[in-house]
């Protein structure tokens, strides 16, 4: 047996030194055909992966924008709904916070990120029904 650990030498005349040790167990042959690469899928697995990221993208995006144009939209007098659900009239506006009044004489100051909406005013029952009524006629 031929340890890798001891100068081997071989006189000019003797020919090629031996070849280096393989080891006993054997490390895993590499494959001999081209084949695929190793990817069962190829570039279906990225597609996996993209499509989703894509379409959180757009989606928050989309999102981001319409909350943008209601902060620019906000006016005094304008009643809206927070996102804790307080609902009140705006007071004053500043670049990132708002005065709401939620009840006579009671001024809280809010984020303008977390008004959700305008608050339009919900119709009374009866007249819902009534032109549920004559829809129907």
């Amino acid at each position: 047996m031929l340890f890798l650990s001891q100068p081997t030498t071989v006189s000019p005349g003797q020919g090629a030194p031996p070849a280096p040790a393989q080891p006993s167990q054997g490390a895993p042959a590499a494959p001999e055909g081209g084949g695929g690469g190793g990817q069962p899928f190829g570039g279906m697995t990225i597609l996996f992966f993209l499509l989703p990221l894509l379409f959180v993208f757009l989606m928050t995006r989309s999102q981001s924008k319409k909350q943008k144009e209601l902060e620019a939209a906000l006016k005094p007098g304008d009643k809206v709904v927070t996102q804790a659900g307080l609902i009140g009239k705006l007071i004053e506006v500043g670049d990132r916070t708002v005065k709401l009044e939620i009840a006579p004489g009671v001024n809280v100051q809010v984020l303008k990120t977390a008004i959700q909406g305008v608050d339009g005013e919900p119709k009374p029952a009866a007249e819902a029904k009534d032109k549920a009524q004559e829809k129907k006629a």
